[in-house]
């Protein structure tokens, strides 16, 4: 949770293999790239992601075959108005064992979209600054960690619990469970849910929203 205190100061006042090799079109380089690369995963995998400005979206789908698209561009919004090199940006992957580690390296001062179709994997670990996170995922183990912004998403599949977390904003929990909790304490708000399954599933914002639907 480190990333968020930072940026609530600031707010306040996947065995994986690479099956194919990342390549890359550049669309005027010094302003939109596109990034793209395909990836097997397995009941294994420990999939790991980390970006800092962006939107993040997941498509549930069957099979081995992650397949990644990520668009780069300027960050308009970005501090002292700097704006980063989009055309130094690159989709790297890192694999150690059973864990699949992805990231956009030489992101300072641009956004990252994301847009990901996962496979049922063992773990999923995202880390993500600025932005949005939504779509569909199966329910494995998992654990969310958004600095500001907002978190909606679509979990499927058995789990044992999940817990939310807001610093500043509010949490939703609905859907299939045995139990379900929302919690909401002046500026703070918190969620949890139980059922029979085995996963464990943590998601955590410093500042906004969270909307989790379990199927």
């Amino acid at each position: 949770m480190n990333r968020q205190r930072t940026v609530w100061g600031i707010a306040c006042g996947m065995i994986a293999g690479v099956t194919m090799a990342t390549w890359s079109v550049s669309v005027e380089a010094t302003e939109e790239k596109q990034l793209q690369a395909e990836y097997t995963v397995s009941a294994k995998t420990k999939f790991n992601l980390d970006s800092k400005v962006g939107t993040i979206t997941f498509e549930r789908t069957d099979g081995d075959v992650m397949l990644v698209s990520a668009r780069a561009y300027q960050d308009d919004s970005s501090f002292f108005n700097k704006k980063g090199r989009v055309s130094d940006a690159e989709l790297t992957a890192r694999q150690d064992g059973n864990k699949l580690t992805l990231k956009v390296n030489n992101d300072d001062d641009v956004k990252v979209d994301w847009y990901i179709k996962l496979p049922q994997v063992n773990n999923v670990d995202v880390d993500l600054g600025v932005g949005t996170i939504d779509g569909e995922l199966w329910s494995t183990d998992m654990s969310i960690d958004l600095g500001v912004g907002s978190i909606e998403l679509d979990l499927y599949g058995d789990y044992r619990s999940i817990k939310t977390d807001v610093g500043v904003g509010d949490s939703t929990l609905k859907g299939a469970a045995q139990h379900i909790e929302n919690n909401r304490f002046l500026m703070t708000a918190s969620s949890r849910a139980s059922s029979t399954g085995n996963a464990k599933i943590s998601i955590d914002t410093g500042v906004g929203d969270i909307s989790i639907t379990m199927h």
